[in-house]
């Protein structure tokens, strides 16, 4: 399923290969992978339904680390617009704000790439806010 053609060079991603896969790019998108960010997105990946039938969380979460490196994150977030409905990039993005915020700290990077993901999926800004504010209010401690 995560074959490229020679002749266009991008990827063709199930809903579940793409939402996993923008969850790869967002715990990356600061350059780093933080133990909090990949614990998180093991977790979640257990919770969500649209991976029961995955066999194993971790292979399929380094399949998609693979195909990030292999086609860059350009090629990898329009392959995953062109797989994802309205609805489930609503999903992926939610997904991208829970991993940047689960190391406490969203920085520079992280902020571009929820903007740059939030208008190439076509997420409104008052709903990308509400995303943003219950990402945080789950985060809370005390």
């Amino acid at each position: 399923m995560n074959e490229k053609t020679p002749e266009t060079s991008v990827l063709y991603l199930t809903p579940a290969m793409a939402v996993m896969s923008v969850a790869v790019l967002a715990t990356a998108a600061d350059g780093r992978w933080s133990k909090k960010e990949i614990e998180r997105l093991r977790m979640m990946a257990y919770l969500q339904p649209l991976f029961h039938d995955i066999p194993s969380v971790e292979a399929f979460i380094a399949s998609r680390a693979a195909d990030l490196r292999a086609v860059g994150p350009k090629v990898m977030l329009e392959d995953c617009r062109k797989a994802l409905t309205p609805r489930m990039r609503e999903t992926a993005y939610a997904w991208a704000v829970e991993l940047v915020q689960s190391d406490g700290a969203v920085v520079t990077a992280e902020h571009k790439f929820l903007q740059e993901l939030a208008a190439k999926f076509s997420i409104p800004g008052p709903l990308a806010r509400k995303l943003q504010t219950a990402a945080a209010i789950r985060r809370r401690t005390a």
